[in-house]
Parts: C-alpha cells; structure tokens; sequence
C-alpha cells in the first residue's frame, strides 16, 4: 500500500509538472475585511457533533450563538445547498440523497442514487428521512431521522442570531445539479426577503459561478473561491493531492485564482493551502478559509497561521486566542 501511495503521488507529481506552463498574473481591486485571529465555523452546522446539515446540528448551531460562555459560543455556521427539481434550496452535501445517511420514510436504505434536482420538495420531505443512520465518520454522533431541511427554514432560524456568520456552500457539479444563474435566483430572493443583519459567506467552484452570483444577488456577500474545485465525479483524495503538490511545487497559486475569479476569499482543506500560499494571498487582501481541523492541537496549529476562517465539524472545541 505504501508502494502503491508512494507511485500515485509520484504520477501526480509529474501531471504537476507538465501543468506548469500558463501561469498568468492579474490584479483584482476587491478588499474584503480580514481578521487578526481567525473565527470558528461549524462545518455542516456541526457534522462531528450532531447529523450533519440537519435540523438538530442547524438549531444547536444557532442556540450557540447567543451562549454567554465565549468557549461554547459559536461564531458561524456553514452548510451545504443543493436546488430541488421546483427551485428550493435544501441541505445536503451531495448533490444526491444520501446512499447511507439518508432512508426512505419506511426506513429501509436507498439504493441507486436519486438527484436532488430530479425531486420536488415535497417529494423529497416526503419519501425520505436523513440522519437516522449512523454516521462511519463521526459514530459518536446520535442518529436522528428528520426531513432535509430548507434554506428558507434556515434563514428563519436565523432572525434570532443576528450575530451568527452564515456561510453558504453551493454544490454547482455539471450537469448533475442546478446552473450557477438558476442557484444565484433562488438565493437572491430568498436573502431579499429574510433581509438578516449576519455576515455572509457564499462559495462557489469557479469564477464563472461568482460572477453569476455577483450580477444576480449583488456584492453584499463575500464570494469564495473553492480551492481545489470538488466534483462528485472525481475521487476527493486525489483530487486534493494533486492540489497539495502543484500548490507545495508553487505551480497553482491560490492567489491567482481568487484575482482572476475576484474572489474576497480562497477556501481549502487544510493539507492543501501551504502557510506560504496563505501569507500571500492575506498580504494582497484575499481571505483564507480552511477546512476541516477536528482537533485541538490543529485547531491551535492554524489559529496562528495568516487565515481568517477555520472550518470544523466540532466547533465546541473552542476559539482561537
């Protein structure tokens, strides 16, 4: 296995290589507002601490907002969205129903995997139930089997924590879920209409689904460049791998990217972004998010690094000093 990981690591580094050629340099005028100490955001709403992107993990999320203990107090929360068949935004981190965290109403699994955006809202609250099953990654984690939760319900919830960052993870994948343009209408009206005070992070996979985001919604978020770009399509760890060497080889730039996409942010996996890469894009006034450190000793390792968010499936283990 060893042998085996060395030789894979060995092949993307040489697709690195020959990827060198084309690196270009562009400015880009947008400033966002940075941080002297990163702040905690529960990743989907708490995924290591309750179902994630569920109804139980969003309102304990947002209970913790307003906790008097500054240590048990939480600052924001990311989810996932994905856009029904009729237009309505609902979490899930994959652009499917879950094959193994979700059931049918009646409980039993789900075979084949079923697009979100080939279901109507009522039909997915209606034929299915997520986080009734125990989750492999996180089986400390109590089941509960609740509906998929909206957007909508969300943005409710929120008009009692004003103060609470929301950030938004909008899965565009291809031909497999909704366009940048018809997910930046949906969330526009929505985001009219609750009218909340909270800071607002929306995340995109490239600059083509910013700017959709831009022209539709306006400029009263911060848009984030997703770095690497995740597709179901692809195996997640090689993807990150191949991003780690051409970022470590200084071959990718997250910089670049968040200019070229005029970005206010660049967000990825904390074995991705090199304290390099983080320095530089904070020194010309790009944001960094990172994700997912899940323990305390990571927690303490990037709060000192030049990053403005970090991304954690278990947000209670604290603050950054």
């Amino acid at each position: 296995m060893i042998v085996k990981k060395v030789l894979i690591d060995y092949i993307i580094l040489l697709s690195a290589l020959a990827l060198a050629v084309g690196c270009t340099s562009t400015t880009d005028s947008y400033k966002p507002e940075l941080h002297h100490s990163p702040f905690i955001i529960a990743h989907r709403a708490g995924g290591g601490q309750w179902p994630q992107n569920s109804r139980t993990a969003v309102m304990n999320s947002i209970a913790r907002a307003g906790a008097k203990d500054p240590v048990g107090r939480y600052q924001g929360m990311e989810i996932d969205i994905v856009l029904t068949k009729d237009g309505h935004p609902v979490l899930s981190h994959d652009p499917w129903v879950h094959t193994t965290l979700c059931q049918t109403a009646s409980g039993e699994p789900i075979g084949d995997r079923i697009l979100i955006r080939d279901v109507t809202l009522a039909e997915l609250q209606i034929q299915f139930t997520c986080g009734g099953v125990r989750d492999k990654d996180f089986p400390e984690v109590i089941p509960k089997a609740e509906k998929i939760m909206t957007l909508d319900e969300v943005l409710n919830a929120l008009k009692s924590a004003p103060e609470m960052v929301l950030y938004l993870d909008v899965k565009i994948d291809g031909d497999i879920t909704a366009s940048a343009e018809t997910y930046a209408r949906a969330l526009s009206s929505r985001l009219a209409a609750a009218r909340l005070p909270n800071r607002l992070y929306i995340e995109g996979p490239s600059a083509a689904s910013l700017n959709a985001y831009r022209s539709i919604i306006g400029t009263t978020f911060v848009a984030v460049l997703s770095y690497p770009p995740f597709s179901a399509s692809e195996n997640p760890v090689l993807t990150a791998i191949k991003a780690r060497w051409l970022t470590k080889l200084r071959l990718r730039n997250p910089l670049e990217k968040a200019r070229k996409a005029k970005a206010g942010a660049v967000a990825g996996p904390m074995q991705v972004i090199t304290w390099t890469a983080a320095r530089q894009a904070r020194d010309n006034g790009v944001a960094v998010v990172l994700f997912a450190p899940n323990t305390r000793k990571d927690l303490d390792k990037f709060c000192t690094w030049p990053v403005d968010v970090l991304i954690t499936d278990f947000p209670e283990l604290g603050h950054c000093p």
